[in-house]
């Protein structure tokens, strides 16, 4: 499967957001990489075909997503909230999984919400958790119907180290699984912690540079505002 971005441009509230983007996203694990406002949350948006591009196209295996009915674009691609509360519809954790099971039709992967642990929360409110708890739900609550591409915008805000553990080996599965997974992250540590196949360095709607683990410096990264181990280090307020 191929998940391909052709000369992509969003244009919203009169700003371009995203100019020219092109992308071929094979399976494995990318990671775009961006500091705050540099169309990270917007290219994952078009790409699950929530957002409209003003020019140019979204393709998975040259069908374009944003001709298919919402139903099979929900089989097809999966979309996790940056802000978790926002996928929630339902008035327990429980329901909330079952969710798009009933909606697409399919049996789904009950070891991936296992992995998340998000069983001893089913009789809970979603909307009453903790930020990490809902991190957890909202990951299980689309992951769950085993769609082949998988989209996480900051997936790891709020986790506590169980929590950042889980998602790290369900990330390893869907990589051993050929799914194609794309995460959005402003922490270069973090990236480096993922081991992602691909990188793609993103700032004021534009494509910086696109390159495997070693060919895009720290420098780079520093430039384009990206927090780096090295500067973290060097920064005259760390303890380290």
């Amino acid at each position: 499967m191929k998940l391909e971005i052709k000369s992509l441009r969003v244009r919203l509230n009169g700003k371009d957001v995203l100019k020219d983007i092109t992308l071929s996203l094979d399976s494995g694990l990318t990671v775009i990489i961006g500091e705050n406002s540099s169309g990270k949350t917007t290219l994952l948006k078009t790409m699950a075909g929530l957002v409209k591009p003003s020019a140019g196209e979204v393709l998975v295996d040259g069908k374009s997503i944003h001709q298919l009915h919402a139903r099979e674009r929900a089989r097809l691609i999966g979309y996790c909230w940056q802000n978790p509360y926002h996928g929630f519809f339902e008035e327990n954790v429980k329901r909330e999984i079952e969710f798009i099971l009933k909606n697409t039709g399919v049996n789904g992967r009950k070891d991936y919400v296992e992995i998340l642990g998000v069983e001893k929360l089913f009789n809970k409110n979603p909307f009453k958790l903790s930020g990490g708890e809902a991190r957890r739900v909202s990951i299980a609550s689309v992951v769950v119907a085993d769609q082949p591409i998988v989209l996480m915008d900051e997936p790891f805000n709020d986790m506590d180290l169980d929590g950042y553990r889980s998602l790290r080996k369900l990330v390893e599965i869907f990589k051993k699984e050929k799914k194609i997974i794309v995460i959005a992250l402003n922490n270069a540590m973090m990236m480096e912690a993922l081991s992602p196949d691909l990188i793609v360095l993103l700032r004021g709607g534009n494509v910086v540079k696109v390159g495997k683990p070693g060919e895009i410096g720290e420098k780079e990264f520093e430039e384009n505002n990206i927090v780096t181990r090295r500067a973290l280090i060097e920064s005259p307020e760390s303890n380290y």
